[in-house]
């Protein structure tokens, strides 16, 4: 009987330290998973950063036209539909230091062709200066009126001018020029002459 009873006790003490020992493991694992946890969540907030990258700037530079730069014009002037081209230097137009955006603005499509020469088009809804500086005569209900530019491509209209005389006393040559479309003009000296010698015909 004595030995059972010392058998019962030695196993009443073996599960009762192997209990303890299990409490201990468990709370030990618990707190090394909360501070574990706990760690890795204090940087979460902040941005992925790859250790040792420098923070870069990411402004973009603005181009700009350069001193060396030779700059090729293409403009077509849709009223008449001619291309006028032509090259300067960007010192010669008075470019250099002028931003992309800046000539973007002003209606140009930049490309750079070369390391130093860049091509500039844009349309321009008027007349080519060549036909622009022409004047066209034609004939109004209320008299006369003067364009810029020829029978072909009318540009804006510059003056209107009602007349006292009859037709009668308008040089021939001058009202058949009217009856086919309009009385044709090389420049605006040439038109200022025919209102001189039309000065006593026009109402002012």
């Amino acid at each position: 009987m004595e030995k059972a009873r010392m058998e019962r006790s030695a196993m009443r003490r073996f599960w009762f330290v192997f209990s303890l020992v299990l409490v201990f493991v468990f709370t030990a694992s618990a707190s090394y998973i909360y501070f574990a946890l706990a760690g890795s969540g204090a940087g979460a907030d902040k941005p992925y950063q790859v250790a040792g990258t420098p923070v870069v700037n990411m402004e973009v530079a603005v181009k700009t036209v350069s001193p060396q730069a030779q700059l090729s014009f293409s403009e077509l002037y849709t009223l008449c539909g001619h291309a006028v081209e032509s090259e300067f230097s960007a010192a010669e137009c008075g470019l250099v230091g002028v931003s992309f955006d800046e000539l973007a603005l002003q209606g140009w499509a930049v490309a750079q062709t070369g390391e130093h020469t860049l091509a500039l088009s844009r349309q321009r809804d008027e007349l080519c200066p060549q036909e622009a500086g022409q004047r066209l005569v034609q004939r109004t209900e209320r008299g006369l009126a003067v364009f810029e530019g020829t029978r072909q491509h009318k540009g804006r209209l510059l003056l209107e001018m009602p007349i006292q005389a009859d037709e009668a006393e308008l040089p021939p040559d001058f009202l058949a020029s009217l009856a086919e479309g309009g009385y044709q003009l090389a420049s605006q000296a040439e038109l200022d002459e025919l209102l001189e010698s039309l000065d006593e015909l026009l109402v002012n």
